[in-house]
């Protein structure tokens, strides 16, 4: 019995080792996650027993880690063997008109999105809105490549034309401007239904994924919001399923065509033209190809390389036509301004010699330091801006520094990063600052100018954003968390992994990295990663179809 204890174990290793490590990192983010929710008061557990837990320390926390350990362990072996053992239909459904099928969901999605930017006309003007649009509604405002300068123009554009139509104040065009990004986003996620149906070959999840889209109250509140973000994660969407279906052929030893993928690169180019940090994780994705995939990777070096070759070639001619002025570094130093400042503030200037404390105080002043905020650069961001010509006359000795202290203090730079980020990947937590609540951003200009017209709603938003009202539904808040989307992509990802299945894990490995490249960013907005939102339906589909009976020989 044990000589066949120990075959098993040695036939299933790979899937032994994949699930122990998903195990380890839900522990791990479950265990940080509600202890740091806690201490910043941010936790949706009002339960005294549950505070208790989350208080935890030492071999208690130890302790109750490696039951957590096992139990998710034995939890997902369990999982993913039933999963796979599931049997779905692999006869081909294939739509007979499946360019109907989308524009009828599009136009459907689109009534309903409609019937929304009324209820709450003219939509919500936040964010970044207000530095953009002046760049387009005023001829002597020179133009600024900090933000993605096509959802500049794009948005600045919509938003002007509104207000020449209507030149009272600019609330026709914030109007348009919402309806513009409803449309597309409502062809993405009818693209996303299509799709599903497709996968699943079931009218079920299908019509899940339409009640999802068409209710989700996050992916509602954005769509009517003047960010960039909106835009940009409706084309990376479809973008991950046309490199899934590619992944899909070649796993199936089907040709794909050039016209293939072209046609796949280009959402994934206007996602990285409309936020500039996506760029990044193609980059990743390319070093990853080369490496882990000898076989295929010239054709996929060559994909993610023309991807990131045609964002900086239109990039830069938008840069010279508008002679915009570059964006700054400072967003890209979020993370080692965090992990500085909370070294001065936890071990004050012991922590540094003479010369280190004359060099941090020539790129800030030591009052300034007082402002950091643990989940939150933007105070620190702005105070290091303030001497960005210093930090730049000496980067060497600016990164030496930053190095240095890490070797030194890694425990402070490690819970910097992990107090800045808990928000975006612990599903018990809301998002929240020194300020208040950051799960929405609703401006003065807002409260003066809009005249919804179902006012219910429009208090609804209000609620969210001023109370985060939604924690108080136990289950309805897990489609407004961050860090429950979060998992269900990373569970998803290793269901992939498990299974064997490249076309999940390399599709869903995109989200990942770009979640990644967030964390190394100023704050846990929602908007950041509303992506996960709009991806859940797609993972759902991935976990609940089960193997064909082609996938299980």
């Amino acid at each position: 019995m044990v000589k066949t204890i120990l075959c098993k174990i040695k036939e299933n290793k790979r899937k032994i080792f994949l699930v122990t490590v998903l195990a380890l990192a839900l522990t791990f983010m479950q265990i940080s996650g509600w202890q740091r929710s806690m201490k910043y008061k941010t936790s949706m557990h009002t339960s005294a027993w549950f505070q208790k837990i989350g208080m935890m320390e030492g071999w208690q926390c130890i302790l109750v880690g490696l039951i957590e350990w096992v139990f998710y362990s034995v939890l997902f072996w369990f999982l993913f063997s039933f999963l796979e053992k599931r049997r779905t239909d692999s006869t081909e459904r294939v739509l007979k008109r499946p360019r109907i099928f989308w524009l009828t969901v599009s136009a459907a999605l689109m009534v309903i999105y409609t019937v929304y930017l009324v209820g709450c006309y003219p939509g919500f003007y936040n964010y970044d809105g207000g530095a953009q649009i002046v760049q387009v509604l005023y001829k002597e405002v020179p133009y600024n490549a900090h933000h993605p300068l096509l959802h500049t123009l794009i948005e600045g554009g919509i938003i002007t034309l509104g207000y020449k139509i209507r030149g009272t104040d600019l609330t026709l065009g914030i109007f348009l401007y919402c309806l513009f990004q409803m449309g597309i986003c409502a062809m993405s996620f009818a693209y996303s239904v299509r799709f599903i149906y497709q996968y699943t070959r079931k009218w079920f999840w299908a019509l899940l994924a339409f009640i999802f889209y068409a209710s989700c109250t996050p992916i509602i509140m954005f769509m009517m919001s003047t960010t960039k973000d909106v835009l940009c994660y409706a084309f990376l969407l479809v973008g991950i399923l046309k490199l899934y279906q590619i992944y899909r052929n070649r796993l199936e030893n089907a040709a794909v065509s050039k016209k293939t993928w072209i046609v796949t690169a280009v959402p994934f180019v206007l996602s990285c033209l409309l936020r500039n940090n996506i760029v990044y994780s193609f980059a990743v994705l390319a070093v990853i190809s080369a490496v882990c995939h000898k076989r295929s990777f010239k054709g996929q070096l060559s994909f993610f390389a023309g991807i990131i070759l045609a964002y900086f070639l239109i990039n830069t001619c938008l840069a010279k036509g508008l002679n915009a002025a570059p964006g700054s570094v400072t967003e890209a130093l979020s993370v080692p301004f965090q992990q500085i400042a909370r070294l001065y503030v936890e071990k004050g200037e012991e922590a540094f010699n003479r010369e280190e404390l004359e060099l941090l105080y020539g790129a800030i002043e030591p009052e300034m330091l007082s402002v950091y905020d643990p989940v939150i650069a933007d105070s620190i961001k702005y105070a290091f801006w303030r001497h960005l010509d210093a930090l730049k006359e000496n980067k060497g000795a600016y990164i030496a520094l930053w190095i240095k202290k890490g070797l030194q203090y890694p425990k402070v730079y490690l819970d910097s990063l992990l107090d800045n980020t808990y928000q975006a990947w612990y599903p018990g937590t809301v998002p929240k600052d020194r300020n208040g609540y950051r799960y929405f951003d609703i401006t003065d200009w807002q409260q003066e100018y809009a005249t919804p017209y179902i006012p219910k709603l429009y208090d609804f938003y209000q609620s969210v954003k001023y109370e985060c009202s939604y924690q108080k539904y136990p289950l309805i808040r897990i489609f407004f968390s961050v860090g429950a989307m979060m998992w269900v992509t990373v569970i998803t990802w290793f269901y992939g992994l498990w299974k064997k299945d490249r076309s999940i894990s390399q599709s869903l490995l995109l989200a990942l990295v770009l979640c990644v490249t967030f964390f190394a960013g100023p704050v846990s907005d929602v908007r950041y990663y509303l992506f996960l939102f709009y991806l859940f339906p797609v993972c759902v589909a991935f976990l609940g179809r089960g193997s064909t009976v082609n996938e299980s020989r």
